[in-house]
Protein backbone atom coordinates (compact mmCIF):
# COMPACT_ATOMS: atom_id res chain seq x y z
CA UNK A 1 0.00 0.00 0.00
CA UNK A 2 2.60 2.44 1.12
CA UNK A 3 4.32 1.93 -2.56
CA UNK A 4 0.98 2.36 -4.62
CA UNK A 5 0.67 6.14 -2.56
CA UNK A 6 4.47 6.69 -3.16
CA UNK A 7 4.06 6.16 -6.63
CA UNK A 8 0.70 7.87 -6.99
CA UNK A 9 2.55 11.03 -4.58
CA UNK A 10 5.34 10.98 -7.21
CA UNK A 11 3.01 10.96 -10.59
CA UNK A 12 0.93 13.94 -8.62
CA UNK A 13 3.88 16.31 -8.18
CA UNK A 14 4.83 15.45 -11.72
CA UNK A 15 1.42 16.93 -13.12
CA UNK A 16 1.82 19.85 -10.51
CA UNK A 17 5.34 21.14 -12.23
CA UNK A 18 3.88 21.41 -15.64
CA UNK A 19 1.15 20.44 -17.81
CA UNK A 20 1.75 19.63 -22.01
CA UNK A 21 -0.12 21.97 -23.99
CA UNK A 22 -2.77 20.80 -26.48
CA UNK A 23 -1.51 21.62 -29.64
CA UNK A 24 -0.41 18.76 -32.75
CA UNK A 25 3.20 18.40 -33.34
CA UNK A 26 4.41 21.00 -35.76
CA UNK A 27 5.19 19.59 -39.53
CA UNK A 28 8.66 18.72 -40.37
CA UNK A 29 9.68 21.85 -42.91
CA UNK A 30 11.09 20.44 -46.60
CA UNK A 31 15.10 21.27 -46.90
CA UNK A 32 15.34 24.31 -49.24
CA UNK A 33 16.87 23.20 -52.73
CA UNK A 34 19.41 25.98 -53.03
CA UNK A 35 21.29 27.60 -50.09
CA UNK A 36 19.65 31.21 -50.97
CA UNK A 37 16.02 29.69 -50.15
CA UNK A 38 17.03 28.78 -46.32
CA UNK A 39 15.30 31.45 -44.14
CA UNK A 40 16.72 33.65 -41.91
CA UNK A 41 16.90 33.04 -38.50
CA UNK A 42 13.49 34.24 -36.78
CA UNK A 43 14.30 36.83 -33.81
CA UNK A 44 11.76 36.90 -30.57
CA UNK A 45 11.27 40.46 -31.70
CA UNK A 46 9.32 39.70 -35.00
CA UNK A 47 6.31 37.68 -33.10
CA UNK A 48 2.93 39.63 -33.75
CA UNK A 49 -0.04 37.85 -31.62
CA UNK A 50 -4.06 39.23 -31.17
CA UNK A 51 -3.92 41.08 -27.85
CA UNK A 52 -6.55 39.45 -25.57
CA UNK A 53 -6.67 41.53 -22.49
CA UNK A 54 -6.80 44.81 -24.69
CA UNK A 55 -7.64 45.56 -28.29
CA UNK A 56 -5.59 45.11 -31.67
CA UNK A 57 -2.19 42.84 -31.64
CA UNK A 58 0.41 42.72 -29.43
CA UNK A 59 4.07 43.48 -31.42
CA UNK A 60 7.60 42.52 -29.59
CA UNK A 61 9.10 44.82 -31.36
CA UNK A 62 7.39 47.34 -29.46
CA UNK A 63 9.28 46.46 -26.39
CA UNK A 64 12.48 46.75 -27.43
CA UNK A 65 14.89 48.30 -24.85
CA UNK A 66 13.26 46.62 -22.25
CA UNK A 67 14.09 43.42 -20.26
CA UNK A 68 10.86 41.05 -21.35
CA UNK A 69 9.79 38.15 -19.70
CA UNK A 70 7.85 35.94 -21.92
CA UNK A 71 5.27 33.43 -20.23
CA UNK A 72 3.51 30.78 -22.03
CA UNK A 73 0.87 29.15 -20.14
CA UNK A 74 -2.70 28.00 -20.68
CA UNK A 75 -6.00 28.48 -18.89
CA UNK A 76 -5.90 24.58 -18.09
CA UNK A 77 -3.04 24.40 -16.74
CA UNK A 78 -2.91 23.90 -13.01
CA UNK A 79 0.91 25.07 -12.26
CA UNK A 80 0.44 28.06 -14.61
CA UNK A 81 -2.63 29.01 -12.98
CA UNK A 82 -1.03 28.71 -9.59
CA UNK A 83 2.25 30.69 -10.50
CA UNK A 84 0.01 34.10 -11.85
CA UNK A 85 -0.24 35.66 -8.40
CA UNK A 86 4.01 35.85 -8.13
CA UNK A 87 4.28 37.04 -11.94
CA UNK A 88 1.34 39.93 -11.20
CA UNK A 89 4.09 40.62 -8.75
CA UNK A 90 7.07 41.04 -10.31
CA UNK A 91 5.06 42.84 -13.13
CA UNK A 92 4.03 45.38 -10.16
CA UNK A 93 7.81 45.38 -8.72
CA UNK A 94 9.76 45.95 -12.53
CA UNK A 95 7.27 47.82 -14.28
CA UNK A 96 8.61 51.12 -14.20
CA UNK A 97 11.85 50.14 -14.59
CA UNK A 98 12.14 49.23 -18.26
CA UNK A 99 11.04 45.93 -17.85
CA UNK A 100 7.49 44.48 -19.71
CA UNK A 101 6.02 40.57 -19.00
CA UNK A 102 3.81 39.63 -21.68
CA UNK A 103 1.39 36.35 -21.19
CA UNK A 104 1.13 34.40 -24.54
CA UNK A 105 -1.58 31.51 -23.72
CA UNK A 106 -1.37 28.40 -26.00
CA UNK A 107 -5.42 27.65 -25.49
CA UNK A 108 -7.05 26.63 -28.46
CA UNK A 109 -10.46 28.14 -29.77
CA UNK A 110 -10.98 31.41 -31.26
CA UNK A 111 -9.65 34.69 -30.36
CA UNK A 112 -13.19 35.52 -28.35
CA UNK A 113 -13.54 32.09 -27.03
CA UNK A 114 -9.76 32.46 -25.29
CA UNK A 115 -10.44 35.82 -24.65
CA UNK A 116 -13.06 34.80 -22.02
CA UNK A 117 -10.99 32.18 -20.40
CA UNK A 118 -8.62 34.63 -19.67
CA UNK A 119 -10.63 37.34 -18.79
CA UNK A 120 -11.31 36.26 -14.97
CA UNK A 121 -7.32 36.22 -14.28
CA UNK A 122 -7.34 39.76 -14.35
CA UNK A 123 -3.85 40.05 -15.33
CA UNK A 124 -2.18 43.51 -15.56
CA UNK A 125 0.29 42.32 -18.36
CA UNK A 126 -0.71 42.37 -21.88
CA UNK A 127 -1.79 38.80 -23.15
CA UNK A 128 -1.57 37.32 -26.33
CA UNK A 129 -3.04 34.21 -27.88
CA UNK A 130 0.19 32.33 -29.02
CA UNK A 131 -0.68 30.38 -31.86
CA UNK A 132 1.41 27.52 -33.67
CA UNK A 133 3.74 29.98 -35.53
CA UNK A 134 4.30 32.49 -32.15
CA UNK A 135 4.93 28.79 -30.50
CA UNK A 136 7.87 27.76 -33.30
CA UNK A 137 9.15 30.84 -33.03
CA UNK A 138 10.73 29.72 -29.84
CA UNK A 139 11.66 26.45 -31.25
CA UNK A 140 8.18 24.92 -29.76
CA UNK A 141 6.20 24.73 -26.57
CA UNK A 142 6.63 21.62 -25.38
CA UNK A 143 5.57 22.27 -21.63
CA UNK A 144 3.44 24.81 -19.93
CA UNK A 145 4.62 27.24 -18.47
CA UNK A 146 7.66 27.79 -20.20
CA UNK A 147 8.87 31.23 -19.72
CA UNK A 148 11.69 33.11 -22.00
CA UNK A 149 13.33 36.06 -20.45
CA UNK A 150 15.14 38.73 -23.24
CA UNK A 151 17.28 40.97 -22.75
CA UNK A 152 17.18 44.83 -23.96
CA UNK A 153 18.32 43.26 -27.60
CA UNK A 154 15.67 40.75 -27.82
CA UNK A 155 18.31 38.18 -27.17
CA UNK A 156 16.91 35.13 -25.34
CA UNK A 157 19.02 35.29 -21.61
CA UNK A 158 17.23 32.51 -20.34
CA UNK A 159 14.67 29.78 -20.96
CA UNK A 160 12.53 28.33 -17.94
CA UNK A 161 10.43 24.89 -18.58
CA UNK A 162 7.89 24.23 -15.50
CA UNK A 163 7.09 26.42 -12.37
CA UNK A 164 10.09 28.87 -11.28
CA UNK A 165 10.02 30.35 -7.73
CA UNK A 166 9.68 34.17 -7.38
CA UNK A 167 13.11 34.68 -6.24
CA UNK A 168 14.89 33.12 -9.24
CA UNK A 169 13.00 35.16 -11.65
CA UNK A 170 13.43 38.03 -9.95
CA UNK A 171 17.02 37.72 -9.36
CA UNK A 172 18.04 36.59 -13.20
CA UNK A 173 15.44 40.37 -14.19
CA UNK A 174 17.19 42.20 -11.65
CA UNK A 175 20.45 40.65 -13.74
CA UNK A 176 19.43 42.04 -17.05
CA UNK A 177 18.29 45.28 -15.55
Amino acid sequence: MKYVFSLWMMVMAMGIVSCAPRVDPPARPEPPEREEEAEEEVSPRTVVMPALNGTGTIRLEEYAGNVVLLDFWATWCPPCIAELPDLKALYEEFRDQDFMMVGMTVDQGTKEQVREKVKPFDLPYPVGLADRSVQETFGGIRVVPTKFLLDRDGTIQRTYQGVRSIDELRADIRELL
